[in-house]
C-alpha cells in the first residue's frame, strides 16, 4: 500500500476518518501555537514538524504503515533521548528511536504534559544543532 501524497494540510485532513479529525487538529494546533519556530512538511503521508531536524510528526491510523488501529499517534523523533519523565512515551521493538503517544479522543490529549514532551523536543533540536558539529559530542 502506497503512503498517500498530500500538497497541503487541507487535502490531509479531509481524507482522515471523522473520529480522527479532531484529535489531528488539536494536536496540529498545540503545536503551531506554541513552537511557531517548527515548520510543517509532509512526508511518508503525514506532517512532520521540522525544527533543525524532524521533532515530531502527527500519525494517524487511517493512514498507511500506522501500527494502530484506530485513533492517532503523536510520534517524537528523538523519543529515545527524552526524559519522558510524564511516562507518555511509547516504544515498540520496531521502533527504539521513536517514542509515541496514542489518542483515541480529543478528550485523551493532556495537553500540558503533551506540551511538556513537545517543549523537550524543541530544546534537544536546538541542542543538536550545536553539538551535531563537535566531534567530541556526537549524537546517536
Amino acid at each position: 500500500m502506497p503512503f498517500a501524497k498530500y500538497k497541503d494540510f487541507d487535502s490531509f485532513y479531509d481524507a482522515l476518518l471523522p473520529a480522527e479529525q479532531p484529535i489531528v487538529l488539536r494536536l496540529r494546533e498545540l503545536i503551531q501555537n506554541n513552537f511557531p519556530e517548527l515548520r510543517e512538511r509532509f512526508g511518508y503521508g503525514v506532517p512532520f514538524y521540522h525544527g533543525h531536524a524532524r521533532v515530531c510528526l502527527i500519525y494517524p491510523a487511517s493512514v498507511p504503515y500506522s501500527g494502530a488501529k484506530e485513533g492517532v499517534w503523536l510520534g517524537l523523533t528523538r523519543g529515545n533521548l527524552l526524559s519522558n519523565q510524564q511516562g507518555l512515551l511509547q516504544f515498540s521493538a520496531s521502533r527504539k528511536i521513536v517514542g509515541s503517544v496514542h489518542f483515541l479522543s480529543e478528550e485523551d490529549i493532556r495537553e500540558a504534559l503533551i506540551l511538556e514532551i513537545l517543549e523537550e523536543a524543541v530544546l534537544l533540536d536546538e541542542e543538536m544543532r550545536f553539538l551535531k558539529g563537535s566531534k567530541k559530542n556526537r549524537f546517536p
